[in-house]
């Protein structure tokens, strides 16, 4: 590998993103392997770096998502409450129902010539948890899955089930109430809290992780409208056949698929708006770049260009994203081809003086049946 001063670049020397096998319990199993690094990495997202009051806040934030849990029944609740007494701090509770990042997804024929390739990049507003990125190799009686995640989030945001089927989530739009985005968020989440049988996009998809064989069990499933969403949500599929690609748009029990297809240029991306265009919503675009800023609705729409752009030829991670799917709020760059069962995971943090975050660690595998 060759050094460079590029804040973005993916060439230079970087520390490998460990790979763990876990149990039933993944989250509570990665933070006994580093305990002391899942205060420091809790301890720096929710400091005053990601927002101002959120220090002062979060006892009571921690206190309402885990009545919340209660009051739904969720499936994974006690896996979250052993990483709470772990943690020995609020925040575990809030952490695992937050759903504030932006991201740019897409799926295509890989140019390559096997399968489907997925490209993805996670934004997330909260400071300093790029570094603290790990993967999770989780056994289950359909078949193993990888996911990219952090010790004590007990969902899945972004993952790979080789030989079945890549997805990942987008933050859907803002749902529009009185049309000022801060009310309207308020009212949307204060309207979460008081319903009752909703799910989090990140826990269902954990279970579809678990639990389907294939392609299309994944997204029967995503799309089953049984599923009351807690908040809207944007699914992305990548299969192993090269026409087994699609978007999922969820709105509480409401679902739209979109699959790749000649309509799409074999290529289907989707960033924070909805790609069907009479469901109502706002886009969202909270991060920065070293361009002139877009606006929210151009910002998407350029984000969701570049992505599928970066789907014509061979992908290098970070290094090969412009602006502004690239930006002040990148924590992650994945690409993932689940027939061929290789998957690349890249870290990104901030850089002190800087706009755009670097690569700070990077991890290529290749799935076998030999454990890890």
């Amino acid at each position: 590998m060759i050094g460079s001063a590029d804040p973005t670049t993916n060439r230079e020397e970087v520390p490998e993103i460990p790979v763990h096998a876990v149990a039933d319990r993944p989250s509570v199993d990665l933070m006994n392997r580093d305990l002391a690094r899942v205060q420091a990495l809790v301890r720096e997202a929710l400091s005053r770096r990601s927002h101002p009051l959120l220090p002062l806040a979060i006892r009571v934030a921690d206190r309402v998502s885990r009545a919340w849990l209660i009051r739904q029944g969720n499936p994974y609740l006690h896996e979250i409450k052993e990483a709470a007494a772990l943690l020995g701090r609020p925040g575990a509770y809030f952490l695992n129902v937050c759903y504030e990042w932006a991201c740019s997804t897409s799926v295509a024929p890989d140019p390559a010539g096997q399968g489907v390739r997925m490209i993805r990049v996670l934004d997330w507003g909260l400071a300093g948890i790029g570094r603290h990125v790990v993967i999770a190799r989780q056994d289950t009686p359909v078949g193993t899955f990888y996911n990219p995640t952090w010790p004590g989030f007990a969902g899945v945001v972004t993952g790979m089930a080789p030989g079945r089927f890549a997805a990942a989530i987008n933050q859907a739009p803002r749902v529009p109430v009185l049309g000022v985005a801060g009310l309207d968020d308020g009212i949307v989440r204060l309207r979460m809290l008081g319903a009752r049988g909703r799910v989090p996009a990140t826990h269902l998809l954990r279970r579809v992780f678990e639990t389907a064989p294939d392609y299309r069990s994944a997204v029967a499933q995503l799309s089953d409208d049984g599923a009351d969403l807690a908040m809207p949500a944007l699914f992305s599929l990548a299969g192993t056949g090269r026409k087994e690609g699609c978007v999922i748009e969820a709105f509480r029990r409401r679902r739209r698929v979109h699959p790749i297809s000649a309509e799409t240029a074999d290529a289907v991306g989707v960033a924070n708006q909805w790609l069907s265009s009479d469901l109502e919503g706002r886009a969202r675009d909270h991060s920065r770049t070293t361009q002139r800023a877009l606006g929210a609705e151009a910002n998407n729409r350029e984000r969701r260009r570049v992505i599928c752009a970066a789907q014509e030829g061979a992908f290098r991670g970070a290094v090969d994203l412009p602006e502004p799917a690239l930006n002040s709020h990148t924590v992650m760059v994945m690409a993932a081809n689940p027939r061929t069962g290789e998957m690349t995971v890249e870290a990104l943090d901030p850089v002190p003086g800087r706009i755009l975050p670097r690569v700070v660690a990077r991890r290529s595998l290749r799935h076998s049946r030999r454990k890890s």
